[in-house]
């Protein structure tokens, strides 16, 4: 656990600007600065970075935050893992606390490990280029396969030498223990480099850590296997790791769809001819949990394998997966005898991504052609072949889109749609009852976690949420929690230099538990009693809260599409008043004294109504004066806003 003072450090200390310069290309504009968004597509800028506030905002897709947020965002980071980032950018110390000596041991362990994986990419990496033997077999090999020099230093390509044990001594000559390097599996048990002559790809999380090796023979063994792969650790899960993700994330994101190929070299070739956005299974069946990787990035996925009957077979096989997770996938099949590297070195680029986007079929579909293409006058088998097909529909969960699928496809198999319809609707019920049968299994387990998770929801939200409606009794709440994000660390003057929070607190006195909405009472009172506890005012607070409809108001409060520009700097003077920016304490004033104006409109109307439905002359009278004191009260704060009351 992150101490909270050092989170506000790493917050305060962390300069957005730098941080996202390094992903987005960043344009001065004012005192903000933009470019192209990216998390979406975009051609006309819309992503707008403001150094002052320390916060990103896109007015296109919405998204925003801190430094943090955007890393989590772009670079996929857990909380920690961003916050660790900008703490080591920044030579933050992070102080280890509340953790066991279990925790710390696996946590230590993991790190060794790590640290043994990059000192071993970098002694195959050095060897490639450096050593005669690394040049004359591994490197003529890769550019053999077509593959430039740049591309093999993105993706840190190497090569394992002959010799016996030279890398086991060197690396035991620097330190590193054998037992773990046997563990790696960069070591064999009986003490050999395990990778000798072999060409390397190393495999990396989404973080760029070196975590697992793919080995690739060059020479013909009879009894020696055309790869050789890390054994599991606790580093390197190959049912968690896709080939080249690291490298195509940012792609993927901004494309908005995945091509998934089967080979390491299929993903070396596209990526350097200018297709990206590209990951590999590596030969293993497609997982549930590489199909989750793919997700956290992208809905879109399009599987691309080798042109031979196997290749359609390995496309069509386990593609439910995708159907699950509610993923769209489509399917491409190349000419015969191609495969992804070999057909984009032949036709080039441009035509390369005009045959995926002529050739891209949905799976379902293509599924159901095949079936009436090659079993159209075979109906027993091609019955069983429906029945599979039905399997697939069955896993789709939105129905809108399983029932426009039924529709297809029993066009496709000149089938009557009702019959399709009660099938698939079999499928569904067996598929509701394995799922049930799965929640019961874990019923414990499943009841501890329905617990938890209705303890952290937000009293507020567990209906519609209030945080986000702009009717005109809301508006000046909000108004006063965007003054308060905007000002509340800055000092007033004019105030016996009081903070602009303490200047909020003494105008609106109590009257803000009378607010309606939840969310903005919850974020009012949360500041003031911070304060009350001695703890200094700010809005990083609620920028990072775990409330993400905190979170986001926060954001959007604090994020201005009108940014102002330096009128001064170019020699020009306002006439008007100054921006809120450099005026917040009659911001400050202003937003209180229009919330107190909507309360004030609220109450008229309760005494108006008391008066009228009073009978009594006597009662009658002292309600009426009352009522003039009252208005006497509303009109002086109208006068401070300039308003008329009539």
């Amino acid at each position: 656990m992150i101490p909270p003072e050092i989170i506000e450090e790493i917050n305060s200390t962390a300069k957005i600007e730098e941080v996202i310069d390094e992903f987005v290309n960043l344009k001065r504009r004012g005192v903000n600065m933009i470019g192209l968004c990216p998390f979406h597509n975009e051609k006309t800028p819309s992503f707008t970075v403001s150094p002052s506030k320390n916060l990103f905002k896109c007015f296109g897709c919405g998204k925003g935050g801190n430094a943090v947020h955007f890393l989590m965002e772009h670079e996929q980071f857990s909380y920690p893992e961003a916050l660790k980032f900008l703490a080591e950018r920044y030579n933050i110390k992070i102080p280890e606390i509340e953790r066991t000596d279990e925790q710390k041991q696996a946590d230590q362990e993991k790190q060794s490990l790590l640290i043994i994986n990059e000192y071993a990419q970098k002694f195959f990496t050095k060897n490639l280029f450096e050593s005669d033997e690394g040049r004359t077999i591994g490197l003529s090999y890769f550019k053999h396969r077509g593959l430039l020099e740049s591309t093999i230093e993105t993706f840190k390509l190497g090569y394992s030498p002959k010799s016996r044990d030279q890398f086991t001594q060197e690396a035991i000559k620097n330190g590193y223990n054998l037992d773990k390097l046997k563990s790696l599996g960069l070591v064999s048990q009986s003490g050999y480099d395990f990778y000798r002559e072999r060409v390397i790809f190393p495999f990396h999380n989404i973080s760029g850590k070196v975590i697992g090796f793919g080995g690739r023979i060059l020479k013909d063994q009879a009894k020696a296997p055309k790869y050789l792969n890390s054994p599991e650790s606790s580093i390197y899960n190959k049912r968690k790791t896709l080939y080249g993700l690291y490298q195509a994330k940012s792609e993927i994101r901004k494309l908005n769809q995945c091509i998934l190929v089967e080979g390491y070299t299929d993903v070396l070739s596209l990526y350097q001819n200018g297709i990206k956005n590209v990951v590999a299974s590596s030969g293993t069946s497609l997982t549930i949990e590489q199909v989750k990787l793919i997700k956290r990035f992208s809905d879109n996925t399009v599987v691309l394998y080798d042109g031979d009957q196997a290749g359609q077979n390995a496309a069509l096989r386990g593609l439910d997966i995708f159907l699950e997770n509610n993923l769209n996938v489509k399917v491409v099949v190349l000419p015969d005898n191609s495969d992804p590297d070999s057909y984009i070195q032949k036709v080039g680029t441009e035509s390369f991504k005009q045959y995926i986007s002529d050739n891209a079929k949905d799976f379902i579909l293509k599924l159901a052609k095949n079936i009436q293409d090659t079993l159209a006058n075979d109906p027993v088998n091609k019955s069983i072949q429906i029945k599979e097909l039905v399997k697939s529909l069955s896993k789709i969960s939105d129905q809108l889109k399983r029932s426009l699928y039924i529709k297809e496809c029993a066009n496709i198999l000149e089938l009557a749609e009702n019959s399709l319809i009660k099938e698939v609707n079999r499928g569904v019920r067996n598929e509701i009852g394995k799922k049930t049968k799965e929640i019961n299994r874990a019923r414990p387990a499943f009841k501890e976690n329905v617990e938890y998770f209705n303890k952290t929801i937000p009293e507020d939200h567990s209906q519609k949420d209030e945080g986000i409606q702009l009717d005109s009794e809301r508006y000046q709440e909000r108004d006063i929690i965007r003054a308060l994000l905007q000002h509340g660390q800055k000092e007033c003057t004019h105030h016996e230099n009081i903070s602009g929070l303490e200047y909020l607190r003494l105008l609106i006195g109590e009257s803000f538990l009378e607010f309606k909405n939840k969310t903005y009472l919850k974020i009012i009172s949360k500041a003031f009693e911070d304060h009350d506890n001695g703890i200094s005012f700010s809005a990083n607070r609620f920028i990072d809260h775990s409330d993400k409809h905190i979170s986001s108001l926060a954001v959007d409060l604090l994020s201005d599409p009108n940014s102002y520009a330096n009128w001064e700097e170019k020699g020009v003077q306002l006439q008007t008043q100054r921006p809120i920016d450099e005026n917040h304490e009659k911001d400050i004033f202003q937003s209180v004294m229009r919330f107190f104006m909507t309360y004030f409109k609220e109450q008229n109307l309760i005494w108006k109504e008391k008066i009228s439905e009073c009978t009594d002359d006597a009662t009658r009278i002292i309600l009426l004066t009352a009522y003039k004191k009252f208005k006497d009260e509303m009109r002086e704060h109208a006068s401070k806003l300039n308003t008329v009351i009539i």
